[in-house]
């Protein structure tokens, strides 16, 4: 198996009480949903920060980027949460669970960005489970975790069908271009294996 500084090697250090938020990624691309389970306990104040300006986005499917909701209303157990990260639904990846502190996290939204940019603004800091830049403690067993010699030719793969979709959209403004432009510079994660781990 592969060995992954920030994974807890003791599963029973794993918070399994209180209650989880769930953020949930929609990828456009993928067409599967990832729901991250955030602990509500100690992160209230971050988590109504991004839910504000979630809220601010008319979210629908555009190319290739995700969409966002996060429920703030309806809470899961740890138990629960521990459980859907079992699922094996998914092809891309898989859902995700995190104990410790979100930082507050800021889109750049601002007063003239229209719905197009603010889509694009998010999915470029949240994108592909990009949340766990924000926040640490993912709970994540070892024996979920897969080897590089499982992961096959996947983890080699570049985002060949970004740069097609690049020249398509010609006619983005130069604006947008600087927004899309990290983007298209990742390489694609293995399946199943969270991007943080990749790194």
């Amino acid at each position: 198996m592969a060995e992954f500084q920030n994974v807890k090697e003791d599963s029973s250090s794993h918070i399994m009480t209180g209650d989880y938020v769930t953020l949930m990624e929609t990828s456009g691309k993928e067409c599967e949903s990832w729901y991250y389970f955030i602990r509500k306990e100690g992160n209230e104040e971050a988590l109504q920060h991004l839910h504000e300006q979630l809220e601010k986005v008319n979210w629908y499917i555009l190319d290739d980027y995700s969409t966002f909701d996060l429920d703030m209303e309806h809470v899961v157990s740890a138990q629960t949460a521990k459980q859907l990260t079992k699922l094996e639904l998914n092809s891309y990846t898989f859902h995700r669970k995190f104990d410790g502190k979100l930082l507050k996290i800021d889109l750049g939204f601002n007063d003239k960005d229209k719905n197009k940019k603010k889509i694009k603004k998010t999915f470029h800091l949240l994108g592909y489970g990009q949340i766990d830049e924000y926040i640490s403690d993912e709970d994540i067993d070892p024996e979920d975790l897969l080897s590089s010699s499982e992961s096959g030719s996947d983890s080699s793969d570049s985002y060949e069908e970004s740069s097609d979709s690049d020249e398509e959209s010609s006619s983005d403004s130069e604006e947008d271009k600087k927004i899309i432009e990290p983007i298209t510079k990742k390489t694609k994660t293995p399946k199943g294996l969270p991007p943080s781990l990749v790194k």
